[in-house]
């Protein structure tokens, strides 16, 4: 009996491990920062953590909120978030008075359209399913946040990748 519990206690743990879509790419260090750009966000309750998590790649030199400035770049981005919980589950987890962990899934996607001068340099899209089980009382905000870490990550590497975003200190 004691290593049933054992057995089922541990695979619950296991299974508790959030999965993603997208692989996690952290920025290379030892690179010039590149030039600063204005990002305008679709949605206003997400603009401030888009914003944020751009700043946390570190790849940047500013973050901006609004539109560009003459000469400058900007982003505009277009996000998309859907939350799946089944609602049977909800019942059966509040039954076993909250000892059932839930399943949810996250599905984040972004389009950002990079721009110069508002002329269009080059979309980019990225989708990331965070999928995970949680406590039934839990709100899953760390998935949202990892949802967009990552898309920001994936931008922000593809962008020091194309080259279309003069590093800083370089002749534009």
């Amino acid at each position: 009996m004691k290593n049933i519990l054992i057995a089922l206690g541990s695979t619950l743990l296991v299974g508790c491990a959030a999965t993603n879509t997208l692989p996690e790419r952290p920025a290379p260090d030892g690179q010039d920062y590149l030039a600063p750009i204005h990002v305008m966000v679709d949605s206003p309750l997400d603009a401030a953590s888009v914003r944020n998590s751009l700043r946390e790649t570190g790849v940047f030199r500013t973050v901006e909120a609004g539109g560009g400035v003459p000469g400058g770049y900007s982003v505009q981005a277009r996000i998309t978030t859907t939350r799946d919980i089944s609602t049977p589950l909800i019942f059966l987890g509040a039954a076993t008075l909250f000892l059932v962990p839930i399943p949810q899934t996250y599905d984040t996607q972004i389009d950002y359209t990079l721009l110069r001068d508002e002329v269009a340099l080059k979309q980019y899209h990225y989708r990331n399913v965070t999928r995970k089980y949680t406590w039934l009382l839990d709100q899953g905000g760390e998935m949202q946040g990892q949802n967009l870490d990552r898309i920001s990550q994936a931008f922000a590497a593809d962008v020091q990748h194309d080259h279309l975003v003069p590093s800083v200190g370089y002749a534009q």
